[in-house]
């Protein structure tokens, strides 16, 4: 069984190390959903002026339940403000929430 709130933390303690907000430098979480894998990944891509972008990898959480992401997802926005890019997830709403997945 998967505890959300658990995962989140682990997210946001991997996060906060990396964060340092700096001049001309763009901060943004990736959720990549993994379908060969059967997980979904997280990582924190940095853009800074005149420097290539980076990517760093935060977590890995090994299910396919998008109720489980969501809330997972909901715990992450509790502890920071970044936005959210959802990468290969197509056209499908949140289980609770019925808003599409953006």
């Amino acid at each position: 069984m998967i505890n959300c709130d658990q995962e989140a933390d682990v997210i946001a303690t991997r996060l906060d190390p990396l964060f340092t907000a700096q001049w001309h430098c763009q901060y943004r979480i990736d959720v990549v959903n993994n379908q060969y894998g059967s997980a979904f990944n997280f990582f924190l891509d940095i853009r800074r002026k005149n420097h290539r972008e980076r990517s760093i990898p935060l977590h890995t959480v090994h299910a396919t339940d998008l109720a489980i992401l969501e809330k997972i997802i909901v715990a992450l926005k509790k502890h920071t403000q970044l936005s959210l890019n959802f990468v290969n997830f197509g056209h499908v709403r949140w289980p609770e929430s019925q808003r599409w997945i953006r």
